[in-house]
């Protein structure tokens, strides 16, 4: 009798001592697991600050790159040329005929991606006869510096005048 009990109390010592084990195996990945969330816990906090810290620069108006977004330098000018142009949102217009004109940035692009102004937040009208704009293809991208002149039927002309890859 007393060597069941005594085989009891070590089988009993061996299981409890296997889930000692398993405990502090399942304690140790748990540990690790936690650091991972943390460590990507705080990358994604970094992210949203960005992004928050973007968006109100875009909310003063300014982009990424400290450039007034969308607001040409002299508004009136542009507002009374409107009506000698036929030209009914200045910006727009134009903003949205550049767009429709990829053929005008002078380089190819890479790993599959196309060139083009993507984003119109990026196309800056700084005159009546200049806009910046940045392109890309989602790998690289540049900036052009263009030229345009609207014909008496509004439509937009455009010419290339400077470029470079950023």
């Amino acid at each position: 009798m007393k060597s069941i009990s005594r085989q009891m109390f070590q089988f009993g010592f061996v299981l409890a001592s296997v889930v000692i084990v398993v405990l502090l195996v399942g304690n140790f990945k748990n540990k690790n697991e936690i650091e991972r969330l943390e460590i990507n816990n705080r990358e994604l906090l970094e992210k949203l600050e960005q992004s928050n810290n973007e968006s109100i620069e875009r909310k003063r108006g300014l982009d990424k790159t400290g450039l007034s977004v969308n607001k040409p330098a002299n508004t009136i000018e542009l507002h009374s040329w409107e009506k000698i142009k036929g030209l009914k949102d200045p910006v727009k217009d134009i903003i949205s005929d550049l767009r429709q004109h990829r053929e005008l940035i002078p380089y190819e692009g890479s790993l599959g991606g196309t060139m083009n102004f993507y984003s119109e937040g990026q196309i800056w009208i700084l005159t009546k006869k200049w806009v910046l704009a940045y392109f890309e293809d989602g790998h690289n991208g540049g900036y052009l510096l263009l030229e345009y002149e609207v014909t008496k039927d509004g439509k937009i002309k455009w010419n290339t005048v400077t470029s470079y890859i950023a």
